[in-house]
């Protein structure tokens, strides 16, 4: 993984032409995270704003990252699943712990990521508040 630097400066050239999005110093973080934190991180957005009315998780931005992703032969979804789920885990506990929630589930997820968005995280680039 010597030449991992220089793929992942790659990666982001690529994902600036393809999308409006992908310019984004967030989405250049997550984009340029390890494979399994990438997808936990998008794995979490999701769950985030599947439960909260007021964010959508952003399909065409995630799209875009994969196909990114696979022009610059960095790690699939497919090839991290199980360390992107442990990653996730971590993810929803580091959450709920800064969030003082008892358990992930437990958290107000409309809160949580009115917080993200406020403090410009990573994870807000995934998510985009309708209407």
């Amino acid at each position: 993984m010597r030449n991992l630097p220089l793929m992942l400066a790659g990666l982001a050239l690529l994902s600036a032409c393809a999308s409006p999005r992908l310019d984004d110093a967030r989405a250049q973080q997550v984009l340029a995270l390890p494979g399994p934190q990438h997808y936990a991180e998008r794995i979490v957005a999701r769950e985030l704003a599947g439960r909260c009315v007021r964010y959508a998780y952003d399909e065409e931005l995630a799209d875009t990252m994969s196909r990114a992703r696979v022009k610059a032969g960095v790690e699939t979804s497919v090839q991290v699943r199980g360390a992107a789920d442990l990653e996730a885990d971590i993810k929803r506990r580091t959450l709920a712990a800064r969030y003082g929630a008892t358990a992930y589930g437990a958290m107000d997820p409309c809160q949580v990521l009115d917080s993200e968005t406020a403090a410009q995280t990573p994870m807000s680039v995934l998510v985009r508040r309708r209407g």
